[in-house]
């Protein structure tokens, strides 16, 4: 059964506008491993698997979410190196206007494999890039640390189904 992603966030805050402050997570998916040469952090190995990456968009992080997924001739961004090859998931909202960007990538860093310095480069966290077997257990973690950080969510669906993730 799976998680329908339009009732959850319309019971969650769904209907909170586009350019409201706030903290991220990207939830995508690699179905085969890949190496990949990531700007100055040069070349990495990411394994098959989910993957979540932590950001703040706060002048809109929906906006920012939109803008890492469209395609740019340059990258700006760690995410933009690897992005083009992951399958997007759900990209899930905690609108505040708190910074806890590091909170949450610290929160998650203790529950999965962190990728070193990806996307801290502006901080002191070991990343922000965060891998596991699957992206449900990421997803169930990010909205478990949003609600105790007493962000209002919203979860954007990023699959053709409108589902996030299907239970076995």
């Amino acid at each position: 059964m799976g998680v329908n992603i339009q009732s959850y966030s319309e019971s969650t805050g769904g209907s909170v506008a586009n350019r409201l402050p706030g903290i991220y997570v990207l939830l995508f998916s690699l179905t085969q491993d890949e190496t990949v040469t990531v700007g100055k952090l040069g070349t990495l190995k990411f394994p098959v698997g989910g993957y979540a990456y932590v950001g703040s968009g706060m002048k809109g992080a929906e906006a920012r979410v939109r803008r890492h997924l469209r395609t740019h001739p340059r990258a700006s961004w760690h995410l933009d190196y690897l992005l083009p090859i992951g399958e997007p998931v759900a990209a899930i909202l905690g609108h505040t206007a708190g910074r806890l960007e590091c909170p949450l990538a610290q929160v998650l860093g203790h529950q999965f494999q962190v990728i070193p310095r990806f996307g801290s480069s502006d901080c002191r966290c070991s990343g922000h890039l965060f891998q596991s077997a699957d992206s449900e257990s990421l997803a169930k973690a990010t909205l478990d640390a949003l609600e105790r950080f007493g962000c209002a969510v919203k979860v954007l669906p990023l699959s053709p189904e409108g589902e996030l993730f299907t239970r076995q």
